[in-house]
């Protein structure tokens, strides 16, 4: 054999028997089976250590090892056998492969606490039952069965009555009177109930002191949900997001819970208790010890963070609050509110309050508020609030950004952006935009952006870019308009609306041979912009370049008037001896439709030129003068003519 090959198999052998005392139970919940008659105390225990492979240490100044005792016991753990054998004066725990004996308390002290311990165990098959809950409803004192089905309560010696509480996921629960203030043992046996009736089983827990309310329990209620295998599913932003949210608040909620308390969730989803006042310094330390997941408090004060499953008139949190059920009235941290339930009142916290469900009232945070279903009031944060579903009758303030998965019934008021998935009805005023993906019913106030990308009932007021669908109601006013339909005039440096009036139009007036020029927004009120140009001929003008507002009245038939007022500029040919004109010249013109989308329009144009030169007038071909007024303090002139254009429209 080989160095190698020895090596391989004494690892192998090291790891074997490692893994099988790893897997041996302790001595104390060894399974043993012993028939003992009028033996010798000291022959008893060494029938029982052999029995179990372990071996006992104890002073024998404390045990009589001569005196006879009797003890039969058949498939029983050698913690029942002990028991049955000192009837109590004696205690025993195990270290290693031992099994320490120690004397009892004696009869005539008054005990501060007793202790109650035994096996659960399941009724059919007598099997332990491992990571069963088990507590006491009054003094909430709790603990969990070992892997080998052992639990041990300490018990205040003051209680009057003692009930255990059993529960264990797909058992039924039990609840257990104990006689008698003193240490014993108590083997606990629970039927296991169908798998498909444990998730609906509710098991409720009133307490008879100590209660704020009476709790009715909700029957179960059965969906029944088909499945359509052709049926594909897209998963927008949204709902991405609002399973981020749910899935953020699981994992945040496994690294808080406790491996004991995880199993008391696990056991007890069905159990409420309640309490009137409640303290803790961080979760699980405190008056609720590890059930405060089970608890409704009424008043609950958190040194630094709690946990419990719901409040009812008020809660206080130096640095965190978790509740995984509801929260009703005051709840107050200085670093964040978790709640998975609704809350109903007023939620502050000095960085983020994340409620799972609804939030009705006030939410105040110093960074963002985040609820994932609907809100109903006041939402007030520094950086961003965020509502997964519905904002109702209400008020969102940011510093940042509010957004809103589905419609908002509310103010919204934002230092950059407002975001609605849906519809909006009300009022939105950010620093940046506003953005809505349906329909919007009100106002839209903005700095650079509006979009709606549906109906817009109501106004869109920004300082650069409005953008909607059809436009009732109300108008945009911006300098971009961009719309759909739009039933009043959009009023802007620039406006397109795709049914409104947009023409693009090539003439000829008495200053250019020829202009190009674009018509868009509403009939009542358009935009235009035009460029003109003599094509280098001497005498005359060269560029001009042009804006102005417009509105068309239609006499039906296809007819229509036009009523332009236009300010354009003439560029100087040499700059040394002319700084440029400018030009406004007021245009009625006739307009006759002479087939589907194309239209001939003539008209006289009034005009008056202005230079700051002596420069004369622009060459022109015919004009009426109206006025020749000089200035001479400035070397200033205006001059006033009558002219005519005519043109070839396009209806785009």
């Amino acid at each position: 054999m080989n160095m190698n090959t020895f090596r391989s198999l004494l690892t192998g052998l090291f790891l074997l028997l490692a893994a099988s005392l790893q897997a041996a139970p302790p001595p104390l919940d060894r399974i043993i089976s012993v028939s003992i008659q009028n033996e010798r105390l000291g022959s008893a225990l060494n029938i029982i250590s052999r029995a179990g492979n372990f071996t006992f240490s104890y002073n024998s100044a404390l045990i009589n090892e001569n005196t006879l005792v009797s003890v039969r016991a058949s498939n029983a753990a050698v913690r029942s056998v002990l028991t049955q054998l000192f009837r109590g004066t004696v205690t025993y725990k195990s270290r290693g492969n031992h099994v320490i004996l120690l004397r009892a308390d004696l009869p005539g002290e008054e005990p501060k606490s007793f202790i109650l311990d035994g096996y659960i165990l399941d009724r059919q098959t007598g099997s332990r039952i491992a990571q069963a809950s088990i507590y006491e409803k009054t003094t909430l004192a709790s603990t969990v069965s070992n892997p080998y089905g052992y639990y041990r309560l300490k018990i205040p010696a003051e209680q009057a009555s003692v009930k255990l509480e059993v529960r264990k996921k797909y058992y039924y629960g039990e609840s257990v009177t104990v006689n008698g203030r003193r240490s014993q043992s108590v083997d606990i046996r629970l039927a296991a109930s169908p798998l498909k009736e444990a998730p609906s089983r509710t098991m409720t827990v009133r307490m008879v002191a100590d209660t704020v309310r009476p709790l009715v329990a909700t029957p179960p209620v059965s969906v029944t949900v088909a499945t359509d295998t052709t049926m594909t599913t897209r998963v927008t932003d949204w709902e991405r997001t609002k399973e981020d949210l749910r899935r953020s608040k699981e994992e945040f909620m496994d690294w808080l819970l406790t491996k004991k308390q995880a199993i008391h969730e696990a056991n007890l989803s069905g159990d409420t208790l309640y309490r009137d006042f409640q303290v803790s310094l961080v979760p699980f330390v405190g008056t609720n010890h590890t059930l405060s997941g089970r608890v409704i408090n009424r008043y609950s004060f958190n040194i630094l963070a709690g946990y419990s499953l719901g409040v009812s008139a008020l809660e206080l949190g130096g640095f965190l609050n978790v509740v995984q059920g509801n929260v009703t009235g005051l709840q107050l941290s200085g670093f964040s509110n978790i709640v998975a339930g609704n809350t109903s009142g007023v939620q502050a916290a000095g960085f983020v309050n994340v409620n799972r469900l609804n939030n009705f009232g006030v939410q105040a945070a110093g960074f963002g508020n985040a609820v994932g279903g609907s809100v109903e009031g006041v939402q007030a944060a520094g950086f961003f609030n965020y509502v997964a579903q519905n904002a109702n009758r209400g008020i969102q303030a940011a510093g940042f950004m509010n957004v809103v998965g589905q419609d908002a019934q509310a103010l919204q008021a934002a230092g950059f952006i407002n975001v609605v998935k849906n519809r909006v009805q009300g009022l939105q005023i950010a620093g940046f935009g506003n953005v809505v993906g349906q329909e919007m019913r009100g106002w839209q106030i903005a700095g650079f952006l509006n979009a709606v990308g549906g109906h817009l009932h109501g106004n869109q007021i920004s300082g650069f870019l409005n953008v909607a669908g059809t436009v009732t109601g109300g108008r945009q006013i911006g300098l971009i308009n961009v719309a759909k339909d739009s039933e009043k005039a959009p009023i802007g440096l620039l406006s397109f609306v795709r049914d409104g009036y947009l023409r693009l139009e090539a003439s000829t007036d008495e200053v250019n041979a020829g202009n190009l020029t674009l018509k868009t927004g509403h009939r009542k009120f358009y935009n235009i912009l035009t460029i003109g140009t003599n094509f280098n001929r001497p005498g005359y003008t060269n560029l001009s370049l042009g804006y102005g507002l417009g509105r068309a009245f239609d006499f039906g038939r296809g007819w229509m008037l036009n009523t332009d007022l236009i300010g354009l500029y003439h560029f100087p040919r040499d700059r040394r001896y002319d700084d440029g004109h400018t030009h406004i010249r007021l245009i009625p013109a006739i307009e006759r439709r002479l087939a589907k989308g194309i239209y001939l329009a003539a008209g006289p144009t009034f005009n008056a030129f202005f230079t700051t030169r002596s420069t004369d007038k622009p060459t022109t071909r015919i004009d009426v003068p109206l006025f020749d007024t000089q200035f001479t303090s400035r070397n200033n002139r205006w001059d006033g003519w009558i002219g005519f254009q005519g043109a070839v429209r396009i209806g785009l």
